[in-house]
């Protein structure tokens, strides 16, 4: 129970934004987040399944994007009503949840080394549209870009920067899409009503495997969900508003209006991560149904890195090379949004955890600097693997091997923790969120565990 000890004219947390100026203007980490999912999973698997599918199978992107969300949104809430991330709340429980604390921490290696991809596909746009540097100078010049962004260590620049690229590439590929709506449009209606999707042999699987891979790549993926904590963190939202301000405060400590404004903070959160799905299902439409009227309907079915550059020759083909140019404008944008968002939250979340250890107490090093070295880091993972090994397929099948259930099993283990908050109701009251969340959580395992499997199937096959 609130024990109401603080001075009442004390204002240790603020009011939640009450307007919809107000709102928008705390948008931001879930712009950031948006923009760095769309870049990831949608960008290189959305398109498959509409080159594959046509216009089959896309009713999994409501279904996906408005259940994975909830198990984010739990994330969020949960160090908003706190004040701890659910890293630090990991951190100080015993072993049976204790190793999803350093499960997480190295997974930003393996998110790295997933990177790869990204990487190579940004490149690879960026060739397309000046082919006469190389691709591999495009890869040195992106990450020098992100490190000089990134390291910053600003949150507010990567907000403006992520915010500006998302509204971007969400109104081109509105724009590229619309342009194709008389092929797409007459078949909508049948492909919202839900079926057992065919084969997608651009990723190796079909059915209810195409349903439960699409589950683990869309909606919410692990670099993004994970940044999106701190992000809000470093929004100084809810409970982070005090520590920020050097306040120390505890749970046990506040007014009954301070749990009022957390209760009002948490729902902030949620309108937050509806919104957000909502963009990334928008986003996620226009880029399917752009496949399916260029790539499906002549037959062309690609691989996963080979699906926008056969998408950008159907525009030049079918609108000129204009569209073309528009097209790639939209996934350099999206893809660079990737690596700029996620690159920024690991490496807080790797400050933070290394604060946890001590190394800051017990050592003469600085957090900007940490935080710069391990973006240098988390750069150079991706860009030595292209350069030396050249081999994204086998680098994005060993991410997924190496790390496919986390982003389930920090979900449980997040509700589970969402329900020792025991202050005046402080702890998860929405019945309906609860249920999705945890159906989120355990469809994510199930789901990681078979991408797991396909992934060692696809490197062995490429070995």
């Amino acid at each position: 129970m609130s024990t109401g000890t603080a001075d009442a004219t004390e204002t240790r947390i603020s009011e939640p934004p009450s307007s919809l100026k107000e709102f928008l203007s705390y948008m931001g980490p879930a712009w950031v987040f948006t923009a760095s999912q769309i870049g990831g999973g949608e960008v290189l698997s959305v398109p498959l399944g509409g080159a594959y599918l046509g216009m089959e199978g896309i009713w999994l992107i409501p279904l996906i994007t408005f259940t994975k969300i909830f198990g984010q949104y739990y994330l969020v809430r949960y160090g908003v009503m706190t004040g701890d991330t659910f890293l630090d709340a990991l951190y100080e429980k015993g072993w049976w949840l204790k190793w999803i604390f350093y499960y997480v921490f190295l997974g930003g290696i393996i998110y790295a080394i997933g990177l790869s991809g990204h990487l190579g596909e940004t490149a690879g746009a960026f060739n397309s549209l000046i082919p006469a540097v190389g691709t591999n100078v495009w890869m040195i010049a992106t990450v020098l870009a992100g490190l000089a962004i990134v390291g910053l260590r600003s949150y507010g620049v990567i907000e403006k920067i992520a915010t500006t690229l998302l509204w971007v590439f969400l109104i081109l590929v509105a724009f590229v899409s619309l342009r194709t709506a008389g092929i797409w449009a007459p078949n909508l209606a049948t492909g919202l009503v839900p079926s057992i999707p065919g084969r997608v042999e651009g990723l190796g699987v079909g059915g209810m495997a195409f349903v439960l891979t699409m589950f683990g790549w869309i909606g919410a993926g692990f670099g993004p969900t994970v940044s999106y904590v701190w992000f809000a963190k470093d929004k100084v939202m809810g409970m982070f508003e005090p520590l920020d301000d050097g306040v120390e405060i505890d749970k046990y400590d506040l007014t009954d209006e301070e749990v009022h404004r957390l209760k009002g903070w948490g729902d902030i959160v949620l309108w937050q991560n509806l919104l957000s799905s909502a963009i990334l299902a928008i986003f996620s439409f226009f880029m399917w149904t752009a496949a399916a009227a260029t790539l499906h309907v002549r037959g062309i079915q690609p691989s996963g890195f080979t699906v926008i550059p056969e998408m950008a020759g159907i525009f030049t083909t079918q609108f000129g090379e204009w569209s073309a140019i528009l097209f790639l404008l939209t996934t350099v944008a999206a893809l660079f949004s990737t690596l700029i968002g996620p690159l920024y939250g690991m490496s807080r979340l790797w400050e933070d955890a290394f604060a946890l250890h001590g190394l800051f107490d017990n050592y003469n090093i600085t957090r900007d600097t940490t935080f710069r070295l391990t973006i240098v880091f988390f750069s150079a993972i991706p860009l030595a693997l292209n350069l030396f090994i050249e081999a994204p397929l086998i680098l994005f099948a060993l991410s997924g091997a190496l790390f496919a259930p986390v982003i389930g099993l920090m979900y449980l283990a997040v509700m589970y923790m969402s329900f020792e908050i025991d202050i005046n109701s402080l702890s998860p009251v929405r019945k309906w969120a609860v249920a999705l969340a945890v159906f989120a959580g355990v469809v994510m395992i199930v789901s990681g565990l078979w991408e797991a499997r396909g992934s060692i199937e696809t490197i062995v096959g490429l070995l």
